[in-house]
């Protein structure tokens, strides 16, 4: 399984596990304190290398409006190798298991295979040519499809769950991985993807869509689009950008009330009471090893511990200033009572004198 934060990026905190104690132990399950959402994934066992290496997909996608919702389709992508060989022998490890240009830039000759940790989509529909008798075809009529129904099918899942805010548009970053059986999957669509320069083929692409994106949003926008309320066709030159998906009507209720039973079959899997670190099994006497949790408990407990002590020293040294001003006022009561007799008998004598 592949463990994901729900609400970071650049690949922090990702880890690959085989055991549910694992799982458990890593996310800190039960420690109070430590609640975040997490994603879950069944991790891809087989997926389709090139050189023995794993790679994914980098493929944008645009909305310009949500409802209807319209959704647009770059001609690009790119993929984007991990620098190590490909084994499940070590989960471990990030370098051969995820892809993502943040993680591998940590290598330490990065620098000298960086021009080989990219492909553009033209390299690779070539290299599906010469390694197999129906290359052509697979990217047309297989692969191609599948990347772009998957995309606008997740869109409509969220459709009723995002602001629809008119005359503005959001680019997305969907992330796939290629199966053995050329079959794609969506391993997760990312907000702000990153359109820094950090190849010769980001380099290209990136500048090409940004200039596309201008296109879309104000030419076709502008001289063309949405003059006939449902225009499932923009003549206005948009570039790499192809509308893939218009639809029929402005929505008026969420999709969620059209009344969609899903149902998920399965046996539930048990959460056992006792974690016993990386171990696949675990026994009711519990295990004086050490585990993620018991860590993350007593660094509760320490912080806990702290903020007490600091509470007392701020209580005492609230103590020590309260006796501190009473002290210095007695001070001055008692000197400003000193003051006030001498006068006071010196008023007297003057007087007697007087009479």
């Amino acid at each position: 399984w592949i463990v994901k934060p729900a609400g970071k990026s650049r690949g922090r905190d990702i880890v690959c596990i085989r055991s549910i104690n694992r799982l458990l132990e890593y996310i800190g399950y039960g420690v109070a304190g430590k609640e975040m959402q997490w994603v879950v994934q069944k991790y891809m066992e087989r997926p389709y290398l090139i050189n023995n290496r794993k790679f994914d997909f980098r493929q944008w996608v645009m909305v310009t409006d949500w409802n209807p919702l319209t959704v647009w389709f770059y001609d690009e992508s790119y993929l984007r190798f991990s620098m190590s060989d490909f084994t499940l022998k070590n989960l471990e490890d990030n370098l051969t298991h995820l892809c993502n240009n943040s993680i591998q830039k940590e290598q330490e000759n990065f620098e000298a295979v960086k021009k080989d940790s990219m492909w553009d989509l033209a390299t690779f529909r070539q290299y599906l040519i010469d390694h197999n008798e129906n290359g052509q075809d697979l990217w047309t009529n297989k692969i191609l499809p599948q990347m772009q129904n998957i995309s606008k099918w997740a869109l409509m899942c969220a459709q009723d769950m995002l602001e629809n805010r008119k005359n503005s548009s959001e680019v997305y970053g969907y992330d796939f991985m290629l199966d053995e059986e050329f079959n794609i999957w969506l391993l997760e669509v990312n907000a702000s993807p990153d359109m820094s320069a950090s190849t010769q083929v980001t380099e290209r692409l990136t500048a090409r869509v940004m200039d596309d994106m201008i296109k879309v949003m104000v030419d076709a926008r502008e001289f063309n689009w949405g003059r006939k309320k449902y225009d499932k066709a923009c003549d206005v030159d948009t570039g790499g950008w192809e509308l893939v998906h218009r639809g029929e009507a402005e929505v008026s209720f969420p999709i969620s009330a059209f009344g969609c039973k899903l149902a998920l079959q399965g046996s539930e899997i048990l959460i056992p009471k006792v974690f016993v670190g990386k171990a696949p099994t675990y026994d009711k006497q519990g295990s004086k090893r050490e585990t993620r949790t018991d860590e993350l408990r007593k660094e509760q407990k320490k912080k806990e511990e702290d903020r007490l002590k600091e509470e007392e020293r701020k209580h005492l040294e609230k103590k020590a200033l309260l006796k501190a001003d009473i002290k210095r006022k007695q001070k001055e009561e008692k000197q400003r009572r000193r003051e006030f007799v001498p006068s006071t008998i010196m008023a007297g004598e003057a007087r007697e004198e007087g009479e």
